[in-house]
C-alpha cells in the first residue's frame, strides 16, 4: 500500500447472491458493493473516514469478452455504522472487468475516483482499473478498489475524459400490497419484482405499508410487475412505465393478494405434478394456479384431479393456487414428479390428509393451520421438523425411512400423538417408524419414555405400530 496522506482505500466486496432460482422471475444474480473508506496517514496507519452525505457510486462493468453490461451505472449507498452497503445490482454469472469507479456526493459531484492503467496517477494505487472479478453461485467475490480524491487533479490524470455524471431522478411510483384478514384488508409484506424482457431489473422484499418503487426504467418501455408472498396468490401486471405513472397520478398502485396454497416446485423431470381431492359435497370446486413461469391456468375439480405442468426448463418455480381452498381434503406432493419445498398449507383449513413421501426437497412442514388433519405421510423424505400439537385428530403417521428426522423430533411426535390419542380416546390408529419397510428396525431410537408410550398406543388403544414395540 502506498503511504499517501490523501489516499482513500475502499474495500469493495462484490457480494454475489445465488443466480436466481427459477421460481423467482429472475435470471441474473445480484452483486452488492460494501465499502469501508480509510485514509492512509503517511506511514501513521489507517484512519476511518466518511463519504459525503448522499454518496453513491457510478460503475462501468463489462464482460471480459468486451461487451459492456453497465455504463456509469448509478448505485445508491446505505451507511451502516462505518460501512457503506450498496443496493444490489443484477449481474449474471461469468467473468467481468470493472473499468470505471467513481464516488459522487448527493449533487452528482465526483469526489473520489479509481485511476486507470496508463494514467498519470495510476502508480499511486496498487491495482489501477480495469480489475477483473468473477460472479458465481453461492459465492462472495472480494475486490479491493483504491480511490483518490478528485479535488486537486484533472479527470485525464485519472484516465477519464470527464468526471461529469448525470443525476437523473429515477422513475418512482408507490405500491400498497394488501391481504385479507377476516373481513378487513391489511397491509402485507411481499417480494416485488420488475422484469424487462424476462430479466429481473428490480427485486426487493418490501415491508408492510405503502412503499416507493424506483428503478432505472425507460419511460416508453414495457415492464412486468410481479408481487408474491408465501400463502398468497402471485400477482402479475405488464405495463408501459409512462402510462402507469400517468394512470396513478401520484396515488399508490394497490394490489390485493388472495389467500393461496403455495410452494416451490423443484422441476427436475419432464413434468411437474401434484394431486388433491376435494369435499365430495362440492361437485365443482374451482381453482386458479400460477405455475411461476408466467403460465396461469383455471381448473374445475370434481372430487379428484392431478395437476400437471410442463416447464420450459428444469429449475425452481414459485407456485400459488387460489380458489375454493376450503374444499381441499387430500393433498400429495410425492416422488420426483412433485418435488416441493417451502410448502405453505395455511390456506387449507379443511385438509385431512397430506403426503410428501419419497421426496428429497423440503426439510420442514408446518401443519399448525390444519386442525382437521387425520393422515400425515413423510416417509422416505428429508423432513427434519414437523409439529403435530395442533392436529388432535391425527390417526395415521408414517415416517418410515425418514432417517433425517432427529431423535428429539421423533420423541416429540410420539409424545404428542400419544397425548392426543389419550385425550380424544382415539383407537385403531396407525404409526410407522421403521428404518425401511419391513426392516423390523426402529428409527431414532426413541427414548425409554417414548417407547412406553408406543406400548400403550399398541396394547391399550389398539394402534398398529411398526415395528411392534416391546419385542
Amino acid at each position: 500500500m502506498k503511504q499517501i496522506s490523501w489516499l482513500v482505500s475502499l474495500l469493495l466486496l462484490a457480494t454475489v447472491f445465488p443466480s436466481c432460482r427459477e421460481d423467482e422471475p429472475a435470471k441474473p444474480g445480484n452483486i452488492r458493493f460494501a465499502l469501508n473508506p480509510t485514509v492512509v496517514n503517511d506511514g501513521q496507519g489507517r484512519k476511518a473516514t466518511s463519504l459525503p452525505d448522499g454518496a453513491s457510486v457510478y460503475v462501468t462493468i463489462r464482460r471480459v469478452s468486451g461487451d459492456e453490461v453497465y455504463t456509469l451505472q448509478h448505485v445508491r449507498l446505505l451507511k451502516l455504522g462505518d460501512e457503506y452497503i450498496s443496493e444490489p445490482l443484477p449481474l449474471a454469472g461469468g467473468n467481468y472487468e470493472l473499468t470505471d469507479f467513481l464516488v459522487a456526493d448527493g449533487d452528482g459531484n465526483v469526489v473520489y475516483a479509481a485511476p486507470k492503467e496508463g494514467s498519470e496517477l495510476a502508480s499511486w494505487v496498487d491495482d489501477p482499473l480495469p480489475q477483473t472479478f468473477a460472479v458465481s453461485d453461492n459465492d462472495i467475490t472480494p475486490v479491493t478498489v483504491q480511490v483518490l480524491p478528485t479535488d486537486a487533479h484533472q479527470p485525464e490524470q485519472f484516465g477519464y475524459v470527464t468526471f461529469h455524471v448525470d443525476v437523473v431522478p429515477l422513475p418512482r411510483f408507490q405500491l400498497s400490497v394488501f391481504r385479507a384478514d377476516g373481513t378487513a384488508l391489511v397491509f402485507s409484506p411481499a417480494h416485488v419484482y420488475i422484469l424487462s424482457d424476462g430479466d429481473t431489473i428490480y427485486h426487493r422484499h418490501l415491508p408492510a405499508g405503502t412503499q416507493p418503487i424506483d428503478f432505472a426504467g425507460e419511460p416508453g418501455a414495457t415492464y412486468t410487475l410481479v408481487v408474491q408472498e408465501d400463502a398468497l396468490m402471485t400477482y402479475s401486471r405488464t405495463f408501459v412505465l409512462v402510462e402507469l405513472l400517468s394512470e396513478l397520478n401520484g396515488a399508490p398502485l394497490q394490489v390485493t393478494l388472495d389467500a393461496a396454497f403455495t410452494f416451490t416446485a423443484l422441476a427436475r423431470t419432464d413434468f411437474f405434478s401434484y394431486w388433491l381431492t376435494t369435499d365430495v359435497t362440492v361437485p365443482d370446486a374451482f381453482f386458479t394456479i400460477n405455475w411461476g413461469d408466467g403460465t396461469v391456468e383455471d381448473y374445475t375439480v370434481n372430487t379428484y384431479l392431478a395437476f400437471e405442468h410442463r416447464y420450459g426448463s428444469h429449475g425452481d418455480y414459485h407456485v400459488s393456487m387460489s380458489g375454493d381452498l376450503t374444499t381441499v381434503r387430500w393433498l400429495a406432493l410425492v416422488f420426483g414428479y412433485g418435488l416441493a419445498d417451502d410448502i405453505s398449507l395455511q390456506a387449507l383449513p379443511g385438509l385431512e390428509s397430506i403426503s410428501v413421501s419419497y421426496s428429497d426437497a423440503a426439510d420442514t412442514l408446518d401443519v399448525s393451520h390444519n386442525p382437521n388433519l387425520q393422515m400425515l405421510a413423510i416417509a422416505h423424505s428429508t423432513i427434519q421438523y414437523v409439529d403435530i400439537r395442533h392436529n388432535p385428530k391425527l390417526t395415521f403417521l408414517d415416517v418410515t425411512a425418514n432417517t433425517a428426522l432427529p431423535a428429539s423430533v421423533l420423541n416429540q411426535l410420539i409424545t404428542d400423538l400419544h397425548h392426543n390419542a389419550v385425550e380424544q380416546h382415539i383407537e385403531q390408529g396407525e404409526l410407522y417408524l421403521e428404518t425401511s419397510y419391513d426392516s423390523g428396525e426402529i428409527l431414532g431410537p426413541p427414548s425409554s419414555d417414548a417407547m412406553a408410550m408406543l406400548v400403550y398406543l399398541n396394547q391399550t388403544l389398539g394402534w398398529t405400530v411398526r415395528p411392534s414395540p416391546g419385542i
